[in-house]
């Protein structure tokens, strides 16, 4: 449990921590699981709605349009996910109907920068060097460039809703008590505490980090409070946005800031409780869970290998959707609708055996072997050994 109130001065704004697999819309993923209450089988792309059932691009615009905040939760090297928020934003902003777009991405010591992008005194082209994107957020800036164009085109406000990650990490290891006056003056006035109900799922994230331990009160305290500030930062920065700009704000968020109402939510509903908010999540094809959002766009996971090769999970299978022509995994023989069965003889249920099966060629210093299947037949590709790059 929160035992402590928070009361510190605040400018700063909030960053999310949700990280997924890259995403590929290609071909029409379909999946059957009974005991969802899912009454179609979608494609890449395609909306549901909270009972399961398949609704239109136009009904989701519409039911956002009478939000004062729209939530859209991400994965953030999720191509299909990127695709989905760049076009509720446009379609929200048809007709020359205006919107702020608020940025888990960027925090908010870099406001300058946007304000000078929002007044077409910075061009596209220099915006990210401007922001320092590699060092600051990392994930590849043309999964995000598409909203800035978009903005830039319908001359849409687009601000920070983040502070620095280095307060994140000192107050991880240290407390507030580890912060100076500067650090302090970058967190929220107050924080707000975790909805109960999110508690035990923060346990088992916390507990899902090497060397944590989800017994230790003190790292759970500290965990807590560090989800907190992130939350409660970004909706505070959020609600002065809408208010400043008298438009409704669109937050781009990672989808663990987002699902259920838990994170940004759950603090706007206190610092603006009038506010209608609108929640908009993806779904992967798993387990429903109608409660995680107000509207779905259902985005299959998948991953884009170094290899040159794209992989869906499709019905419990790992189908190559896309081999670039120029890359490895094409000039082994590896083409589109095949299906990984193995991985260094590891069973490909799920595209984390990619990442198991690679570290263990890596470890073992042996060739990286495929075991693939081709219209029923079988056959191995041996991929040689794998170089690690030089950055990592």
């Amino acid at each position: 449990m929160f035992r402590y109130i928070i009361h510190i001065r605040a400018r700063g704004l909030t960053a999310l921590c949700a990280l997924f697999f890259i995403f590929a819309a290609s071909g029409c993923t379909k999946v059957v699981h009974p005991e969802m209450a899912v009454s179609f089988l979608p494609c890449p792309g395609e909306y549901v709605d909270t009972a399961g059932n398949k609704i239109s691009y136009a009904q989701v615009v519409g039911n956002a349009s009478n939000a004062d905040y729209v939530l859209i939760g991400e994965g953030h090297t999720s191509r299909c996910d990127h695709e989905a928020q760049f076009n509720l934003i446009q379609g929200l902003t048809r007709n020359n109907r205006k919107v702020a777009i608020g940025l888990e991405m960027v925090n908010t010591e870099k406001q300058d920068v946007l304000n000078r992008y929002n007044l077409g005194q910075l061009p596209i082209d220099k915006l990210e060097e401007s922001l320092d994107w590699e060092n600051q957020w990392r994930y590849d800036f043309k999964f995000f460039q598409p909203i800035f164009e978009l903005a830039k085109a319908r001359k849409l406000t687009v601000a920070a809703l983040n502070f620095p990650f280095r307060i994140t990490k000192e107050v991880r290891a240290k407390g507030l008590e580890g912060l100076n006056a500067t650090e302090r003056s970058l967190l929220p006035e107050k924080v707000i505490p975790p909805d109960p109900k999110q508690e035990e799922s923060l346990k088992e994230i916390l507990a899902m980090h090497a060397g944590r331990d989800s017994s230790n009160s003190t790292q759970v305290e500290r965990f807590f409070l560090v989800q907190s500030l992130w939350d409660t930062a970004m909706a505070e920065q959020a609600v002065s946005l809408h208010r400043n700009s008298e438009l409704p704000v669109v937050i781009l968020a990672g989808a663990g800031h987002v699902e259920h109402g838990w994170g940004i939510a759950h603090r706007l509903k206190e610092l603006d409780p009038e506010a209608n908010i609108f929640m908009f999540m993806p779904w992967r094809g798993e387990e429903f869970y109608p409660t995680a959002a107000d509207s779905f766009f259902y985005c299959p996971p998948a991953y884009e290998s170094r290899l040159g090769m794209t992989i869906e999970m499709r019905q419990g299978k790992a189908v190559i959707v896309a081999v670039k022509r120029d890359r490895k995994a094409y000039k082994f023989g590896i083409r589109p609708g095949d299906v990984l069965l193995k991985a260094q003889g590891i069973p490909v249920h799920s595209l984390t055996a990619m990442h198991v099966a690679g570290r263990k060629a890596h470890k073992d210093k042996k060739p990286l072997i495929f075991k693939m299947d081709r219209r029923g037949k079988t056959f191995d590709v041996d991929l040689g050994l794998l170089v690690r790059d030089k950055k990592e």
